[in-house]
């Protein structure tokens, strides 16, 4: 008989998990979850608490472990450093429940099916440490992970300053990252960062640039839009500010007339201050690069100072609609807009990856409030992920004449890169986006995206507001003196999907 067996080694010290996935499952298999802030948990649960700099963390996992020897596989093994505990939370949780969820999934289904017969090939085990936005436990985690057995070939991580950091270092060690963190200087010049979207700068662009042309009040009177950049003072916050000052000036179609800087947990009235500020300007339009937290205290400022009618407020896609209208309610929320690369669970729920997502959070969570946004983009990113690898194993055993399990021996960061990464246009990730994604364009690309809608608040509702469109490529111009990005066709604009 064949079994599923799933089993965690915990390091209460380092904060980080292993966790084994193998073979299909036993029915009476008990569910992997991840849940947050200590909500009670059935079955036989154990509740980890580690204290830390960013408070006490809670972590909780449910696991069974089945006695009847499972069938022996071979074994790949991805991993992730992520933040759970500090200022990304909001968001880095229910995106990690849905890649859990979908870890789950394929370990049901027997693990990774490497040939798509349908069957599964070979078990996936997920390591992670959570780093609580902490530089050094950010480095301390890489370091357990690099010196570790099997070696990383790719790596989540999730902080724009630390990957920026991590980039020579990657490319020394041959380690690849998949980044969810989007700022510019990680793909110029192109090293071993990929990131799971476009840029900041470039999603930013193409959102303020299709607002401007089809959804401002005055559009068509030949008026310069005026955008002011409201945002923490990272290199994530201010990751947008020169990207959309050069877009805005090649197009004339918007201006960037002032920046300003807030704390990343705002108060309402310290935005108040920069709102009434803007107000005085001019500004038609704010963008933000940074947590779902600091949009909503926004938006509650613009309501709240009656200015909702004069100026509109964007953020990018860590800031998703759904989150911000629990978090505001619908009043506050009306007029919010922002891209999203992912289809939406209140806006599409009958889209067949909203639907595959429907059947993950039934089968392994239950939680009413899921799938949202943030699931969806979790599911994409594990997703991505295993593809990326599983194109590395099939390009290993046509390169090396070998079977599978000696391609699971001997795969290496270059080859996840160069297989697997590198060939990811147009996958649709169980279809939780787009078929129309076309990165990486060229050898010099490390987008995984490139593709956007604009979502909303209408009538207190969630919506789509705008069709597909390409983003724009704002590569640097030095780089393209320098020779690189040759292959690539240059959108200087947004290009809608017919």
């Amino acid at each position: 008989m064949r079994s599923f067996t799933a089993y965690s080694t915990r390091d209460l010290n380092n904060d980080s998990e292993q966790i084994f996935f193998k073979g299909p499952a036993n029915r009476q298999r008990r569910k992997i979850i991840f849940q947050e802030k200590g909500e009670k948990m059935g079955g036989k649960g154990k509740i980890w608490r580690v204290g830390g700099a960013t408070g006490s963390l809670i972590l909780m996992f449910l696991f069974a472990l089945t006695i009847v020897p499972a069938e022996a596989k071979p074994s790949i093994t991805i991993h992730n450093i992520i933040d759970l505990t500090g200022a990304y939370a909001p968001i880095a949780i229910p995106s990690e429940k849905g890649g859990k969820d979908y870890l789950a999934w394929i370990a049901d289904q027997g693990g990774l099916d490497v040939d798509l017969d349908g069957k599964g090939d070979v078990e996936v085990k997920y390591a992670w440490a959570e780093f609580g936005n902490i530089d050094s436990r950010f480095m301390s985690a890489y370091k357990r992970f690099r010196m570790g057995k099997p070696k990383p070939t790719i790596m989540e991580m999730w902080s724009s300053p630390n990957q920026e950091m991590m980039k020579p270092i990657l490319e020394k060690d041959g380690i690849v990252c998949y980044g969810i963190g989007f700022s510019d200087p990680q793909l110029y010049p192109p090293a071993w960062n990929y990131m799971d979207c476009w840029s900041y700068g470039e999603s930013a662009a193409g959102a303020i640039e299709y607002y401007v042309d089809h959804l401002w009040p005055k559009k068509g009177k030949g008026e310069k839009a005026k955008v002011a950049h409201l945002t923490w003072d990272t290199a994530y916050g201010r990751a947008a500010n020169e990207p959309t000052k050069r877009h805005g000036e090649k197009t004339g179609k918007y201006q960037v007339v002032v920046e300003r800087f807030c704390t990343m947990m705002p108060t309402d009235p310290e935005i108040m201050g920069f709102l009434s500020d803007f107000d005085k300007r001019g500004v038609d339009i704010i963008w933000s690069n940074s947590i779902v937290q600091t949009p909503a205290v926004i938006m509650k400022g613009l309501h709240k100072l009656d200015l909702a009618g004069k100026m509109v407020h964007l953020a990018n896609l860590w800031a998703p609609a759904d989150q911000l209208l629990e978090i505001v309610g619908p009043g506050s929320a009306e007029g919010y807009m922002g891209p999203q690369p992912v289809f939406i669970p209140a806006a599409e729920p009958d889209a067949p990856g909203i639907k595959f997502a429907r059947m993950l959070n039934e089968k392994y969570r239950k939680e009413p409030n899921m799938p949202n946004i943030q699931y969806i983009r979790g599911i994409r990113i594990k997703a991505n992920i295993l593809e990326a690898v599983r194109l590395a194993l099939i390009g290993i055993m046509k390169r090396d004449k070998v079977d599978l399990a000696a391609a699971c021996d001997r795969i290496t960061g270059k080859d996840v890169k160069e297989f697997g990464l590198q060939s990811l246009a147009g996958y649709t990730a169980r279809d939780t986006t787009t078929k129309f994604q076309s990165a990486p364009a060229g050898k010099d690309d490390r987008r995984l995206a490139n593709h956007d809608r604009l979502i909303g608040i209408k009538n207190g509702k969630v919506t789509i507001l705008s069709p597909w469109y390409k983003v724009p490529r704002l590569i640097p111009d030095d780089m393209i003196q320098r020779g690189l990005f040759k292959d690539e066709k240059i959108n200087l604009d947004y290009i809608p999907v017919p």
